[in-house]
């Protein structure tokens, strides 16, 4: 049962105001310690964003720190309306002179023409072979064209069913089937002959399934489809129309666009990252005095500013390739001077960024430096957090003691002014009663 409180009927008192503001004063070791607690997790939320600008900058750096990734090749086409070409990572500089013989083809079938796609095709099984696989499809009595179209739709991978009415009114509605995928690989069978009753189905094929056929640098060449990767090592052709003895001129070049790209990207992460730091470098920044953004700031600062070491190439610095250091920690790029270098010293550029035997490049170094700080088990992160997590933890703790000790101290108030209104009155009754005594 809570206690009678009085609040000052006796004594005139507002001991409710004077109890809360005595808890009051007793809760401020509290809000100090609430308000340590938010300042942790407002670092532990700057850290987290930290590590993924951090995490950024490793994945631009990812993107040059090999040969194949570095390398990067582009294919032109001199008649893209025959051909055009896609250069993968193993594909090498050169020309290649090929002429498009024929296309490849998919195979097709057409029924006779029936009266309405409603016509009943008889019962039974079909038999369809597609993909290396043969299909049953069981055809139940009273099934009509329609249905069994969405039979074969429904049941059979690598052919396709649809109907066409040519609108003369008549035995115009016609069955087409069609292999998903041109060339031989596409190729189908179907066996009708397990159907009875109804109007028998009857198919021709009017389009044979047929491999591309091309001759590049004056050898004859078959290709699976019309999309092929398996002619030139490291080029997908698609073709897309034939023209025999015309001779499509396809060049294999350097991709510098490519290249100027990712290093830009490179520059554009390490800006955006000591953008960060500098924010947070301010007073009134979360990680202000944090040693993990000075060892984050100072150690890829160095990397960046630095001659590489033991590079095969002979350029060791980014400055070299117009990447200097400005205001603010900010690196400066300048395009004009990377290209320049890209087309004076290719190999020296690459080496400056890649990872290969005996090399190991600007980019590799980020990357592993990263992947030293963001380790999950001794990374800067994990010990930060870990600590920051422990501080928070001791101070959720210190609060729930801080609290109880303060609900204790509340009670002890209420009772003890309690009491004191009780002594009053019963002081001011016997007062009362003297006084009507007229002694």
């Amino acid at each position: 049962m809570s206690p009678v409180s009085f609040t000052g009927l006796a004594t005139g008192l507002d001991t409710s105001s004077i109890v809360a503001q005595l808890v009051e004063l007793r809760r401020r070791p509290v809000y100090r310690l609430e308000s340590r607690r938010e300042d942790f997790q407002s670092q532990l939320t700057a850290l987290a964003t930290l590590k993924t600008k951090l995490l950024a900058l490793q994945e631009a750096a990812s993107r040059l720190d090999t040969m194949g990734e570095f390398n990067a090749l582009a294919a032109s086409s001199s008649h893209e309306n025959l051909l055009t070409a896609t250069a993968g990572p193993t594909a090498a500089p050169g020309r290649y002179e090929i002429s498009v013989e024929s296309l490849a083809t998919a195979r097709r079938d057409v029924s006779q023409g029936y009266a309405s796609p409603d016509e009943v095709i008889g019962a039974g099984t079909v038999w369809i072979t597609a993909n290396g696989a043969t299909t049953p499809v069981l055809v139940e009595e009273g099934t009509t064209l329609a249905q069994f179209k969405d039979l074969i739709n429904e049941r059979v991978d690598g052919v396709s069913a649809s109907l066409i009415n040519d609108g003369s009114g008549g035995n115009g509605h016609y069955l087409v089937l069609r292999s998903d995928t041109a060339g031989t690989a596409g190729d189908y069978s179907i066996n009708t002959g397990g159907l009875t009753g109804g109007t028998p189905l009857v198919l021709t094929t009017t389009q044979s399934a047929a491999d591309a056929q091309l001759t590049v640098d004056g050898i004859p060449v078959t290709a699976d489809g019309n999309t092929t990767s398996n002619v030139i090592s490291g080029l997908t052709l698609d073709l897309h129309g034939a023209s025999p003895g015309t001779t499509v001129t396809v060049t294999v070049d350097m991709d510098s666009e490519e290249i100027e790209a990712s290093v830009k990207g490179l520059v554009d992460a390490y800006n955006d990252l000591f953008g960060f730091i500098q924010e947070q470098s301010q007073p009134e920044g979360d990680l202000h005095g944090h040693p993990t953004l000075r060892s984050v700031g100072s150690r890829l600062e160095n990397l960046f500013n630095t001659p590489l070491a033991g590079g095969l190439g002979n350029l060791s610095m980014l400055w070299e390739v117009g990447i200097s250091t400005g205001e603010d920690h900010q690196l400066v790029w300048n395009p004009e001077k990377f290209r320049t270098a890209l087309e004076n010293d290719f190999s020296g550029v690459r080496d400056l960024f890649i990872e290969r035997p005996g090399n190991t490049g600007k980019s590799y170094l980020v990357s592993a430096a990263i992947d030293d700080m963001t380790d999950s088990i001794s990374g800067l992160f994990k010990i930060s957090s870990d600590s920051l997590n422990s501080k928070i933890l001791s101070a959720d703790k210190t609060i729930e003691r801080y609290e109880r000790g303060i609900e204790s101290y509340r009670l002890n108030l209420e009772a003890r002014f309690t009491a004191m209104e009780r002594m009053v009155a019963q002081l001011q009754a016997q007062g009362n009663y003297l006084s009507s005594l007229n002694l």
